[in-house]
């Protein structure tokens, strides 16, 4: 896993979910750049817990779907849509 300077329990928090979906490591880190860029374009901040909560809400979403989509393009559509409180 890329250094991201996190912690050990926030990577393994991280792995475990990444590990349930049919995304790589590198849509998930891309996804999550692009929720923080979401988040400081509203000057707003949220804790790993809730990053990997959200991107695996909607890797959920769309997971089973075949083609899936990209997961950083449904993050945006879902930020977008219904924002993060």
């Amino acid at each position: 896993m890329r250094n991201l300077n996190l912690s050990e329990e926030e990577l393994i928090n991280w792995r475990d979910t990444i590990l349930q979906h049919v995304f790589d490591e590198e849509d998930w880190f891309n996804a999550r750049a692009t929720l923080i860029n979401l988040l400081s374009e509203d000057q707003k901040k949220a804790d790993e817990n809730k990053l990997c909560s959200y991107i695996s809400c909607c890797a959920e979403a769309v997971g089973n779907s075949s083609p899936h989509a990209l997961l950083n393009d449904v993050v945006v559509e879902f930020y977008n849509q219904y924002g993060m409180d």
